[in-house]
C-alpha cells in the first residue's frame, strides 16, 4: 500500500456506502490500519493450515515456500513476510529452518508466521475485528453476508451472492507435516477458537 492517509483519503471520496480493501501484506499494521480509516470493520481470513499449505505449492510453485521464509534467515525485517515478527517467532522460525523443512512444512510455517501476528497484536481485544473462517464462507455464503451487515451496521444484498468460493479438490497432495511444524499450527488453529468471529 501507499500511505494509509492517501488510501483511506482516496477511499472517502468513493461514492459508496461501503467499499472493502484487502491489505494482505499489511497484515502486521492492522490497527494502525483500522485507525487511519476511521469508520472502520476489520475481518481476519482464518483458513485452515494444510489447505493454505498446498494452495501455497499448488499455486506457486515447490519453492514459494522457502522464498517466503528467506527474510527470517537474512534478517529483512522490512520485508512484508517478515515485518513485524517477534523475536520469538523469528527464533522458531529459524530453528526449524536449521532442521530442514520439506515444501509443504515451509508453507504451514509460513501460514504460522502470518496468523501469529494476530495474535501478536493482541487483535482479538479489538472489537472492530473478527475472525471469518474461509471454510464457512464457502460453506454457507448467505450466512455470512447476513452476519457481515449485521457487523457493519449496513444492509447488504444477501440474495444477490454469487457462489465463486472454489471447492475443495481431493488429490494426492502431501498432507503429512513434520510433527513440530504441525504442533505449531495445530496449536494455533485451536487458538482461534476462543476468538470473536463474525
Amino acid at each position: 500500500w501507499e500511505d494509509a492517509r492517501i488510501v483511506f483519503g482516496r477511499i472517502r471520496r468513493l461514492p459508496f456506502e461501503v467499499v472493502a480493501v484487502k491489505p494482505l501484506v499489511e497484515s502486521d499494521r492492522a490497527v494502525e490500519l483500522i485507525e487511519t480509516g476511521g469508520n472502520t470493520r476489520a475481518i481476519w481470513m482464518l483458513r485452515h493450515y494444510l489447505e493454505v499449505s498446498q494452495s501455497n505449492l499448488k499455486r506457486f510453485g515447490l519453492e514459494n515456500a522457502h522464498r517466503d521464509l528467506q527474510p527470517y534467515i537474512s534478517g529483512a525485517s522490512l520485508d512484508w513476510r517478515s515485518r513485524g515478527a517477534t523475536d520469538e517467532t523469528r527464533e522458531t522460525v529459524m530453528e526449524l529452518l536449521r532442521e530442514g523443512l520439506e515444501p509443504l512444512d515451509a508453507a504451514a510455517l509460513f501460514w504460522w508466521t502470518r496468523n501469529q501476528l494476530y495474535f501478536d497484536q493482541k487483535l482479538s481485544e479489538d472489537e472492530r475485528i473478527r475472525i471469518l473462517r474461509y471454510e464457512r464462507a464457502r460453506r454457507s455464503p448467505e450466512d455470512v453476508v447476513q452476519s457481515l451487515s449485521r457487523y457493519i451496521g449496513v444492509p447488504l444484498p444477501v440474495h444477490s451472492t454469487v457462489h465463486r468460493v472454489r471447492t475443495r479438490r481431493t488429490g494426492s497432495r502431501a498432507s503429512v507435516l513434520n510433527p513440530k511444524v504441525e504442533a505449531l499450527c495445530a496449536t494455533m488453529w485451536e487458538a482461534f477458537e476462543g476468538c470473536p468471529e463474525l
